[in-house]
This record gives structure tokens, sequence and C-alpha cells, in this order.
């Protein structure tokens, strides 16, 4: 495999264990209690799953869908730029759309069934791509909610910042 292919997966997998780390050695009242009166552990997870959920679904689908969004016209950006943009992003307030958002219902599950649901979708975005060139990661937009169109590579490398982002929230409460 290739091995900016082999990076981006190793990244997400280690992104999806250190929150499952951290969330596995809270008790199930600190888990489920809100924040500083914003999400609590298993919303911020359920987001987190609710996020990478579409692109699961655009990378496994046909590659044809994509070409909606248009032609790719610039390189993709690194990952410490969609970092930035998404830290610039963040600085005026922008909040996940409704549809990324937790339900009430949708935390009313065991800690363990809703680690796993989030364990498989970045183990799928993982595994789906060995199905994937680097060429295609970069010849394909997808679109964001507030970043715009993004790459796919540069899709996945969000995923991975906006993990780190929540945990690193998450565990400074």
């Amino acid at each position: 495999m290739d091995e900016q292919k082999k990076a981006i997966q190793e990244r997400l997998q280690a992104d999806c264990h250190a929150f499952m780390e951290w969330a596995n050695r809270l008790p199930g009242e600190q888990f489920a209690a809100k924040a500083n009166s914003k999400w609590s552990v298993a919303e911020v997870l359920q987001h987190l799953y609710l996020s990478a959920r579409p692109i699961i679904r655009l990378m496994t689908g046909p590659r044809e869908v994509l070409s909606q969004w248009g032609p790719v016209e610039t390189s993709s950006r690194s990952y410490n730029d969609i970092a930035v943009a998404y830290q610039i992003i963040l600085e005026t307030g922008a909040k996940a759309p409704a549809a990324l958002s937790p339900r009430p219902e949708d935390v009313q599950v065991e800690k363990s069934e809703m680690g796993a649901r989030f364990a498989g979708v970045y183990d799928a975005l993982a595994a789906v791509l060995e199905s994937w060139s680097i060429s295609e990661l970069d010849n394909y937009y997808v679109p964001h909610p507030v970043l715009g169109k993004l790459t796919v590579r540069e899709m996945l490398y969000f995923t991975s910042i906006h993990t780190r982002h929540n945990l690193k929230l998450l565990a400074l409460v």
C-alpha cells in the first residue's frame, strides 16, 4: 500500500483508539454528564460518528457521484493547512449542523455499543482507503458543512483533526 494512504489509515486508527481509550476510563455517569453545559462525552462520540458516516457512504459509492461537486482545481492542502482552516472557522462561532448533532435518543444506548459504533466507522474509513488511489483522493471533492469543498484526502485529514479537537476539549474539562 502507498505510504501516504497508510499514514492516513494509521492516523485515523490512532485517533479513534486515543478517544476510546480516554472515554473508556470514564465512569458511566461522567461519560453521560454534560461538560460545562456543552455536550457530554457520549454526545461528542455520537457527533464524531455522525460526522464520519457520510464520508464512508461517499467513499464506498460510485466515484461518479462525487463528480457533482465539480473538478478539483487545486492540490490537496496539507494536514496542517486543514487544521489552521478549521481553527479559523471555529473562531467565527461555527457550530455543527443539526444533522450532525446528537439527538437525546442517540445516546440512550450502552457505552460499549456507542464505542463499537464509533470504532466501526473509523475502521471502515481506514479500510475503504484500500480501494482508493492517492490520485483519486486528490481528484474528487466532497462537501464540508463549514469548510466548503474539500478533496477526499482533505476530508480524511479533517476527520482526524476533528477527532483530536474534540478529545482535547473534553480532556481539559
